[in-house]
């Protein structure tokens, strides 16, 4: 009797807590907005060295290999870590964000250009003589299309400025990536005797190779797909440039970085990079199409097999999938750390399948 007295008490206080939270979810978002605004130097931070921990590692195993004092090597890969944190920077002020700019002013140009042609070719065109031309180049006014595209991609170009804008977040962000990375040993120690300690043996043992085929799982992504952004983005910069095509430094670091993105990714690159071609001649962005689509021939049958091979063990249709969630649930993060973490879930699915079907088979015999 007691006992059941307990459980009701227990199922009456989660259910108000539940319509607490129903009934003040507003305050609950705001709140939770505002606690995720003053933890984003910190979360930055543990993404930030998350990701650069792949190419130090990688840092560190070439400079074991060359012979350098092991004293040395870490802060010479921090110092290389930093670097391209510095190169990233420098390519989106430099290159991407004033390109932006420049692109939104050529659009609105060319739209005028392009709404002029067709208020000419509706009124000389004869079998239009009879319809209502005023009507025809009201419904494509070109002040209101010109308006609507200068302010669409301004709002674009204020959104990726904006990020960068809040310079005390990045530098917090960086300052705890650098000390991060230079005692990821402690931090490690620390975590796995407070696992340890909070959990039993079994569980221990489950949450460490869990977290092993983790960051296995994600140091071969991030790292091949590093490898890849590289390959593709020099291979698009110097094609494009022999092609005598314009925009070839943007495309390229735009083909580079939205690799990242499973299949997406690259389809995203060409249509920017069209797009950026078509304010200087659409002829030249329907050539860009087909070198950029050439390219991806190239690199998708002969360079990635060979650089990344299937690094992560996920099947095509999954990949997608899970790109497609990742970006719906979380945007550009989701579309770039879901696809890993789905091949985590997979491998391990897979492996419970594998001892499933062995005991059915001693089950049997």
């Amino acid at each position: 009797m007691e006992k059941n007295f307990k459980q009701q008490l227990i199922l009456i206080a989660v259910a108000a807590t539940c319509l607490f939270f129903v009934l003040n979810i507003s305050h609950l978002y705001t709140g939770v907005n505002a606690f995720l605004r003053m933890m984003s130097p910190i979360v930055l931070g543990l993404l930030m060295a998350f990701i650069f921990n792949v190419p130090m590692k990688h840092m560190e195993k070439q400079l074991k290999k060359i012979k350098v004092p092991s004293s040395l090597r870490r802060s010479i890969a921090i110092l290389g870590v930093l670097f391209i944190f510095i190169a990233i920077v420098v390519a989106i002020s430099w290159i991407i964000v004033p390109t932006l700019a420049k692109t939104v002013v050529q659009l609105g140009e060319s739209f005028n250009y392009l709404m002029d042609f067709c208020v000419n070719w509706i009124q000389n065109s004869g079998w239009l003589q009879a319809a209502d031309v005023e009507r025809i180049t009201g419904f494509i006014n070109q002040s209101n299309i010109v308006s609507s595209v200068v302010s669409l991609l301004g709002g674009f170009t204020s959104n990726i400025t904006g990020i960068f804008s809040n310079v005390f977040t990045i530098l917090m962000a960086v300052f705890l990536m650098l000390n991060i990375l230079g005692s990821k040993e402690q931090l490690q120690y620390l975590i796995t005797r407070l696992l340890k300690v909070c959990l039993s043996e079994k569980r221990f043992k489950l949450v460490r190779y869990i977290g092993e085929i983790t960051l296995e799982t994600y140091d071969k992504f991030l790292m091949g797909q590093l490898i890849e952004a590289m390959i593709i983005g020099s291979l698009v910069f110097i094609t494009y440039s022999v092609f005598q095509l314009p925009y070839a430094a943007i495309t390229g670091v735009l083909a580079g970085v939205l690799s990242f993105i499973p299949y997406i990714g690259p389809f995203s690159a060409c249509m920017l990079g069209a797009i950026f071609i078509f304010t200087v001649s659409p002829i030249q962005a329907l050539i860009s199409i087909g070198v950029f689509y050439g390219l991806q021939l190239i690199e998708g049958n002969f360079i990635y097999p060979r650089v990344v091979g299937n690094s992560i063990g996920l099947p095509t249709v999954l990949t997608l999938a899970a790109a497609l969630i990742g970006g719906n649930l979380f945007g550009i993060l989701g579309l770039i750390f879901f696809t890993p973490l789905c091949a985590v879930i997979y491998h391990l699915v897979k492996e419970l399948v594998i001892k499933r079907e062995e005991t059915l088979k001693l089950l049997d015999k």
